[in-house]
């Protein structure tokens, strides 16, 4: 898991604004379908970067295990 105490990468800061952007129209009423499906995208995105994150960390500790072991 990452560290919540990280600060957020600014890719992800700036697609997350985009989905709450995103999100507010939607709760208003006046979301479009392009807009719903760009919601979709970033929700699925930003998933898939923190699932990446998960991984990666994961082996960057089985590595430093083995080193030690």
């Amino acid at each position: 898991m990452t560290d919540p105490y990280d600060p957020p990468r600014p890719r992800d800061y700036a697609l997350e604004e985009e989905l709450e952007s995103l999100r507010e129209q939607e709760r208003e009423g006046h979301a479009t379908p392009k807009e719903r499906r760009r919601a979709e995208q970033i929700e699925r995105r930003l998933r898939v970067d923190e699932h990446g994150a998960e991984v990666r960390e994961r082996r960057e500790e089985d590595r430093k295990a083995d080193g030690h072991s």
